[in-house]
């Protein structure tokens, strides 16, 4: 399994949640394309962004149409604010084009209705995961991520080809890695790790550590 593909994403909206998924995307290396009204918020992240482009969604449906017709997006964030008329319309031109679509509501009547447009993910704002969901696009192997005070953060991800068949002696993560492997999850059976388990293909762990650890963890187990 790649420990790390590479995806082309459109961000439409620039605000705290969009500069979030922005930043997050960056960090982890994927190409990103960002749609704002407001051209000082695209200039507050062009060292980031691929391109951008000023565009009201609602009102220019043509334009985003060609835009999304042009460029060979995985997957995009819908994260206007106040506009859920341009959230609908952005939704609904992204999904026509097979594009896998995040989109910000407000309310959980609007992510209802949202859902019901062909949305995959409905993000709420109140949460405050822009940098979680930025984490999800990026890598399909991470199930979940819970961020925690001081960097450290707690992840549930499958075993990949690096670590299937390795016992955790054989492994020795906490001393190769700084991280440390608190449950293992197989088929409905929960595992505690001792040092003769042998982790198999299908497997799934639950990894806590500091994020800048975590990377290393990541790429040896999906290498």
């Amino acid at each position: 399994m790649v420990w790390l593909m590479k995806k082309s994403v459109l961000v439409i909206g620039v605000g705290r949640f969009g500069r979030g998924v922005i930043e997050g995307l960056f960090e982890k290396g994927h190409d990103i394309f960002a749609i704002d009204l407001d051209e000082e918020a695209l200039d507050s992240v062009r060292d980031m962004i691929v391109s951008g482009a000023i565009l009201d969604v609602g009102e220019d449906d043509e334009e985003l149409s060609k835009i999304v017709g042009e460029k060979n997006f995985d997957e995009a964030v819908v994260a206007i604010g106040q506009d859920f008329e341009g959230a609908l319309i952005a939704t609904h031109i992204l999904k026509e084009a097979g594009i896998v679509v995040s989109v910000k509501a407000s309310s959980q009547r609007r992510g209802n209705v949202l859902t019901k447009m062909g949305a995959d993910r409905i993000v709420f704002p109140e949460r405050d995961i822009g940098r979680r969901l930025a984490h999800v696009i990026g890598n399909d192997a991470v199930i979940d991520l819970l961020e925690l005070p001081q960097g450290f953060v707690v992840e549930q991800m499958e075993i990949g080809k690096g670590f299937t068949g390795k016992t955790f002696k054989d492994m020795d993560i906490p001393r190769r890695y700084g991280v440390s492997i608190m449950l293992v999850y197989r088929g409905n059976e929960t595992i505690q790790p001792k040092a003769s388990t042998i982790l198999e293909d299908g497997d799934k762990v639950v990894v806590f550590g500091q994020r800048d650890k975590m990377a290393k963890f990541e790429k040896e187990n999906f290498r």
